[in-house]
Order: structure tokens, then sequence, then C-alpha cells
């Protein structure tokens, strides 16, 4: 069953697959009929979720409360909450101690993605909260978007559309460069890595990474047809420096002024991964400057950016509202795999791709984020 927060029914455009109710458990031995049914698990969800995602909750025996956008309303979202069994969110929600506070009955947290810095998972665990999550579901919807930003930035396409939009062409001014010869330098070659290091491959000359956790002998590298170099020499050598990195307090603000400033003159950057690693006041001087020739950020420390944002209307920039991942496909994907562990943590078993689990806990067959 899936109601609204508010109790109205269920947009049509959200109801999703049709889904059959569970069925009834058989009743057996004495007096079974008498018995009071057992409860709905409550699954608050409480940021977009794909139908197919809910979908499979209801088909799972769960009363969804579907409520996108209840973390504008924080007293809104801890009154519902102290209902739930299990939370859903994507990044907006913090899932901090003072909401898992608010949350009695909460057995788990479903993040509808692969970040995890909206969810404190020390509380969780102290808590006996199991939180799970979606690692590589998106990551071919990512690893196509970063190749076309790199694209748009080779062919100035932020400055290109913004002159046809005028309707004053000066097309030499928008001489642009191709991708074949150039050299790619990417930070923190994940899951995401792994799908982009093939696409890239055909296209450029050397594809190179650092890893603030994997060294020059990690066999994946050899597999992927990869360099691994120490991380002041691949900003010099990368005339793309494509960051993925996650964000912790190893990450954020790493590529700080002098550390952009390394990077060679006339490179680009792509930041796709988290937004705090990026220094945006220091990248905005030196794209001003012309030290840097263009910047595609996806991901900002702010989201979304304030009305000081250094990085608007620079001619060399392209900036996107966190979309890299939105695709039909990937979200698809996400919502079905965080369904099933929020059902397989909610019937007692084991989840697939744990995140976090309960202090004590037994470790599960996939282990927990490694990097």
């Amino acid at each position: 069953m899936r109601a609204m927060a508010d109790g109205a029914p269920v947009p049509p455009d959200e109801r999703g697959p049709q889904a059959a109710p569970p069925p009834s458990p058989p009743a057996s031995g004495p007096g079974a009929e008498d018995r009071p049914a057992p409860a709905e698990p409550v699954v608050l969800v409480a940021e977009f979720c794909h139908p197919a995602g809910l979908a499979a909750l209801e088909r799972g025996g769960c009363r969804v409360v579907y409520a996108p956008g209840v973390q504008r309303e924080p007293g809104r979202l801890r009154r519902l909450v102290q209902a739930a069994d299990a939370l859903v969110v994507r990044n907006q929600v913090r899932v901090d101690d003072q909401l898992l506070a608010a949350a009695p009955r909460l057995r788990v947290v479903g993040r509808l993605g692969a970040g995890l810095d909206n969810v404190d998972g020390e509380a969780a665990s102290r808590r006996g909260v199991t939180v799970v999550y979606a690692p590589g579901g998106n990551a071919r919807a990512v690893a196509e978007f970063v190749l076309a930003q790199m694209l748009a930035l080779a062919r100035r396409l932020p400055e290109a559309a913004a002159m046809g939009a005028s309707g004053t062409w000066l097309r030499q001014a928008l001489l642009g460069d191709e991708l074949a010869g150039c050299t790619v330098g990417i930070l923190g070659l994940g899951r995401i890595g792994r799908v982009l290091v093939p696409l890239l491959r055909p296209l450029v000359g050397a594809v190179a990474t650092y890893h603030p956790r994997r060294g020059p002998d990690d066999p994946q590298w050899a597999q992927l047809g990869v360099r691994w170099m120490p991380l002041a020499d691949l900003l010099p050598w990368s005339d793309y420096l494509v960051v993925l990195l996650p964000l912790n307090g190893q990450t954020r603000g790493l590529l700080d002024a002098a550390l952009l400033r390394a990077m060679k003159p006339g490179a680009r950057l792509v930041v796709t991964g988290r937004g705090g690693v990026v220094d945006e006041a220091a990248l905005a001087a030196l794209l001003r400057e012309g030290h840097l020739a263009g910047a595609a950020l996806d991901v900002r420390a702010l989201e979304p950016p304030g009305p000081r944002d250094p990085l608007r209307d620079l001619p060399n920039v392209l900036l996107t509202p966190h979309v890299a991942g939105l695709t039909a496909q990937a979200q698809a994907r996400i919502a079905i795999q965080v369904a099933a562990d929020v059902l397989r943590v909610l019937r007692g078993q084991p989840p697939e791709h744990p995140a976090v689990l309960p202090a004590g806990a037994p470790p599960v067959r996939g282990g927990t984020p490694g990097g």
C-alpha cells in the first residue's frame, strides 16, 4: 500500500507499475483465525524514488509513505519518521543523530545512490540501524556524462550555445580542440572510473590515475591499461583532470589553490564526484586569469550554490545541477537495488550492499564500502 504523507492519493505519474498485494501467511494451528495479522512495515520515502522501487517495496508487503521534498519541513519529517521502520533518502535529507533519535522503530536507511556524506554512519551503527546503498548503480550514467562534459569543454559548447542564442555568430572565436592525443588524469578511479576508462581509451592519448587509498601496485591499473601517478606528477601531466573522489575528511578541500595552480596551463577540470573536494573560489580565479582553459562541475560545495557563486557567469565554465547519474535506467536500477536490501533487512536477512551495520553485528558478504 502507498500513500502520500499528507493522505492525498499518489499522483498517476508517481504510481509506477501496479503491484499485487503480498500473499497472506497461511493460518494454521489452534486459534489461528483469532490472531491479529502482522503489521505492515512502514517505509518513509523522503525523496524522489523511481516508481520501480516504490512498487518493489509494496510487493514486499510494506506500507510506503511517499513524501518527496519533506526535507524542507524539518518538523514534518521528524513527525513522519517516528512511525517508520525504514527510511529511504537521496542526498538532501540529513540522516544525523537528531533525526535517528526521533525514529525509535527505525531499522534500516536506504540511500538511493552511492554517496554517504549526508548519513551519519557512526550514529546509525550506534543506534542499531543498518544503512544500505547502491554502489555502481549509476556508474554507466555518470561515466557517459563525464565524457559529455569533456567534449563540451573541448568544443567550447557553453560559449557556442550562448553565441548561437544571441544571434551573433563569430565562428573563428570558438576554435576548439579534439580529444585525440590528449592526456586524462582521474582522481579516484573506482566503480565509475572502471566504466569511464573503456569509453575514453579509443578517443584519447593516455589515461592515468591517482587514488588516495590505492597505490601503484594495485592490479586493477594494469587490467584497465592506466598508469598510477603521484598527485604531484598527475596534475601537470593532465590535459583533462576528472575528479571522481568521494567527500570525506581526507578529500575535503584537497584541490586547493596551490594544487589547482599546479595543473598544466590550459588544462580543463571536470568535477563529478563531490563538490567539496575543490576550492571553487581558487578555481574561479585561475579560470579568469587564463591558467585553466575551462571547467565543468556537476557537483558543488553548496547545492544549490548561493547568490555569490564565484563560478557563475564565467564563459568557459559548464555548471549543471548534480544530474550526472539521472538517467531513467540508472534510477530504476538504484531504486530496485535499494528496495531489495531494505526488504532483506526488514525480514531479518543480511543485505547485499551494506554501507553501515549495527554496532556488534557480524560482517556480511560483500562487506562495507572500501573505496
